[in-house]
């Protein structure tokens, strides 16, 4: 747990189970609300112009709620005669009710951003769903009904452990997978009972006369309240010797908007035996791209991804080490990539951009790698 306060910006946390993980998600929404009000009643105040009264009217253990935000946004949001410190993860959502973006607000003064922004809010149509967590504003969305469904947390995750333990039997929570900070809420669960998920995938395996790298079929569920995510699930594999987790490629997504329900989401998890069989196809697809040139290809793949230069350094370091720099195939610099999340870990990376390194590795999947393979020196 990074910090032991929840209200606190930073704070995340794992979980050893899934009843530990539904039961903190059963207190952190008894410990939130949703507001629904016209845009324009909306204001953003710089924080040392409310501290003292809201330092007043804080309960006794929120009380470092203000040395947090003055740590953090160093702002609040006034709704009528109410006030609400802002949470980090709630500025994209603010600026998005209000119209506007730009790096060019991050250089204003505190006072002259929030009123730049309160202009907008007073001319922006229609009202805004906030969501008020642990003592801060966490997002604050369109709140017309074609706007943005508010998707249970508690009730997803539990809707998916239980379809999994009907549907895919021997199916089993992966022990410290499931994470929450105030943006995200993530959870992996292994289906290893079920192996002819990847029937096809061992078949090119042993086709291509490549050693079974004893995987199992898995599935990964992360949920946001605050805009950062929908409601999707990830067929993954997960390495049985080393932990580590293979990206299949694209989830199954449920936005939350257009009317989104937990019917919807129902729905969803019965296509989950469909897309592994899609998913499958495009790993295995990788097997018949031969590569000449790995250690450029695999620079130049992970630098198209934006992916730091540290980073694809010790991903190409432990490739060599491991395999050398001989010709290989496509598939096997897929595998590779994929530790470029351990060693995002490694540099403290939060879980949001973890998951959101994996979701963009995936996206090679449709890459043209032999554009990637070229001869000679490169710019790293």
């Amino acid at each position: 747990m990074k910090e032991t306060k929840i209200y606190a910006d930073e704070f995340c946390t794992t979980f050893a189970s899934t009843t530990e993980m539904l039961e903190f998600l059963a207190e952190r929404a008894k410990q939130s609300k949703w507001i629904r009000k016209p845009t324009r009643m909306l204001k953003l105040v710089p924080l040392e112009k409310e501290a003292e009264t809201i330092e007043e009217a804080c309960e006794k253990e929120l009380e470092g709620i203000v040395e947090d935000t003055e740590k953090n946004t160093q702002l609040v949001l006034k709704v009528n005669k109410d006030f609400y410190p802002v949470r980090d993860c709630a500025i994209h959502t603010i600026l998005k009710r209000a119209g506007i973006n730009g790096t060019g607000l991050k250089k204003l003064e505190k006072a002259t951003y929030a009123k730049v922004v309160n202009y907008c809010l007073q001319v922006a149509k229609g009202d805004a769903l906030i969501k008020v967590a642990d003592g801060k504003v966490s997002a604050v969305h369109g709140g017309d009904d074609h706007d943005y469904c508010v998707l249970d947390m508690q009730t997803i995750f539990n809707m998916t452990s239980d379809y999994l333990k009907a549907h895919f039997k021997g199916s089993t929570y992966l022990e410290g997978s499931g994470s929450f900070d105030h943006s995200i809420v993530s959870a992996m669960w292994t289906l290893g009972g079920n192996q002819e998920l990847l029937d096809t995938y061992h078949q090119a395996l042993e086709d291509h006369g490549i050693e079974d790298k004893s995987l199992a079929p898995a599935l990964r569920l992360t949920t946001s309240d605050v805009a950062v995510s929908g409601v999707n699930l990830y067929p993954m594999m997960l390495s049985q010797t080393s932990n580590r987790v293979i990206n299949l490629g694209s989830p199954i997504k449920l936005s939350h908007d257009r009317g989104a329900t937990l019917q919807d989401f129902r729905n969803n998890l019965d296509k989950i035996f469909s897309r592994y069989q899609e998913a499958v196809k495009g790993i295995v697809g990788l097997m018949d791209i031969d590569i000449q040139n790995p250690v450029n290809c695999l620079h130049l793949i992970m630098k198209e991804l934006k992916i730091n230069q540290k980073i694809r350094n010790e991903v190409v370091d432990l490739f060599v080490g491991q395999y050398g720099e001989e010709p290989c195939t496509a598939h096997d610099l897929y595998f590779a990539m994929h530790e470029a999340a351990f060693f995002a870990a490694c540099e403290g990376f939060s879980a949001p951009r973890i998951l959101k390194l994996e979701e963009d590795i995936a996206k090679t999947l449709a890459f043209d790698w032999k554009g990637f393979d070229v001869y000679g020196t490169i710019k790293l």
